[in-house]
């Protein structure tokens, strides 16, 4: 977890130099092109490169190689002593406090900004609700309020202008205008709501300075977005100038930074570029190309990272390993040999002239091949391989024919394996043991390494003989059906 904090913390803060460099680039284009720019480096302190990257894996499919089989199978010998380790064995891990001091001193800090916060927004709301309603012929309600706030955009969803009483005295009614146009530049930007968007970033990282210095640089951009939107539409820079510059002398600031104020940013700067009025640059097609790719190549880079990823073979291995641990555990009663609980059980059957007694049932031994469920970084498709049937007993006995160099070699296509889209070998024998084996009514399985009965030569090789009998007095009575095989 610390690992992934630390390398979502350096990435942000990478994308946050790389906009830095672009807005001393676009420093003659619109402020509206850099505020979006610094805009976008917020974001991306609640957008981390992991999240694009577990998309990734789950949009792209990486298949297992031929090859990770051959390991898969090999990992399950070596996994066979680690199944007696007691769990008690295991290494404990060495407890360490300094990362819950540490969750501690952030959820401090968080507790306390947003406390500060919400204390500044309750006062803001009521000298909203308290002020009195003005008739100006604005989209917006505009309301006077008795305090010394500046005159600013108050509110997200239901937003309403506030200007303080009296200020008509202090401002001619020109420069009242271009103070109102200023609010109204912020109401289309949406400029409360993209500011409240950036508090929660401060909110979650407030440790880390790069988010203090975007959240200046957000709002020096948008201010300078306002009066360049208040110069485009015809008033007069000296005027808007002299409205600011009052304003600041008489009023006090917005206390936050998502109710939009009129006084923000640097006024040196701010008041140079209002009464310099330069003409704006348009953004040329290279500029646009640059920022376009940039944004894709952000974006695009951790989900094709995240999706290509290849399956490592240790990590395969390991997960396989995990796995097999809980399969190599059996009970007492499969680890005897089938043929040695036989051997040991009553011989019923050479006591031909007495009845014969049901045998307790001995528990077949079932080998349940499970799929493993392996943990890697990319969605793996592992293909369960169906258990190895025996060849029959008898095969061992019957005589071998000796291969000649005359016999015609005949290849069996890949057979398709149970259950699976892959295919086996392809087997390639003497055309002399394919008969044998169809005589012998065995046949090779799709893997190549075993043979099967079929279930006609099975059934003619142990014959079994079925009697019915009916038990109870009443009509209804019982029916019992017994069967044993033939000698």
């Amino acid at each position: 977890m610390t690992a992934a904090i630390l390398d979502h913390l350096w990435q942000s803060s990478l994308v946050a130099i790389l906009v830095c460099g672009l807005t001393v680039l676009l420093r003659n284009n619109s402020a509206s092109v850099r505020y979006w720019l610094w805009f976008a480096a917020s974001l991306k302190f609640l957008l981390p490169c992991s999240l694009l990257a577990a998309l990734g894996r789950m949009a792209f499919t990486q298949p297992v190689a031929a090859s990770s089989f051959l390991i898969l199978s090999r990992i399950q010998p070596a996994a066979a002593p680690f199944s007696a380790t007691p769990l008690s064995a295991a290494p404990t891990a060495v407890y360490s406090a300094w990362p819950s001091v540490l969750v501690a001193i952030w959820l401090l800090g968080l507790l306390m900004l947003v406390l500060s916060w919400l204390v500044r927004w309750r006062r803001l709301r009521a000298m909203a609700l308290c002020a009195r309603p003005l008739a100006l012929d604005v989209p917006v309600p505009v309301r006077a309020t008795s305090s010394l706030l500046e005159p600013g955009l108050v509110g997200i969803w239901r937003p309403v202008i506030l200007l303080p009483e009296g200020i008509a005295r202090h401002l001619s009614r020109t420069e009242i205008d271009a103070i109102v146009t200023h609010e109204l530049c912020h109401l289309r930007r949406r400029d409360n709501l993209l500011a409240m968007a950036h508090m929660l970033v401060e909110a979650v990282f407030w440790f880390h300075p790069l988010v203090w210095f975007i959240g200046t640089r957000l709002v020096a951009e948008r201010e300078h977005a306002c009066d360049e939107s208040v110069l485009a539409c015809g008033k007069n820079p000296r005027e808007y100038a002299q409205a600011i510059l009052k304003v600041c002398r008489l009023y006090i600031r917005s206390p936050l930074v998502c109710a939009s104020g009129v006084s923000g940013a640097n006024l040196d700067i701010r008041i140079a570029a209002i009464m310099a009025n330069r003409d704006i640059h348009d953004m040329d097609p290279g500029r646009k190309l640059l920022l376009a790719g940039l944004g894709v190549l952000t974006i695009m880079a951790p989900l094709v990272t995240g999706g290509l990823k290849s399956v490592p073979a240790a990590r395969l291995a390991q997960g396989f390993a995990n796995i097999v641990l809980p399969l190599k555990h059996t009970g007492p009663e499969l680890v005897q040999p089938i043929d040695e609980r036989a051997a040991a059980a009553p011989a019923y059957a050479s006591n031909q002239h007495r009845q014969r007694k049901p045998a307790s049932a001995i528990p077949p031994r079932e080998e349940i091949l499970i799929p493993p469920a392996i943990v890697v970084s990319a969605p793996a498709i592992v293909i369960a391989v169906p258990p190895v049937v025996g060849s029959p007993a008898n095969a061992a006995v019957q005589p071998q024919p000796v291969a000649s160099d005359a016999d015609e070699t005949v290849c069996r296509p890949p057979q398709p394996l149970p259950g699976s889209r892959f295919r086996g070998p392809q087997v390639c024998l003497p055309k002399h043991e394919w008969d044998r084996m169809k005589q012998q009514g065995v046949e090779l399985m799709p893997d190549g390494r075993g043979l099967a009965m079929n279930y006609e030569k099975e059934h003619s090789l142990n014959p079994r003989t079925c009697t019915t009998l009916i038990a109870g007095a009443s009509t209804a009575g019982n029916w019992i059906m017994t069967c044993s095989s033939g000698p």
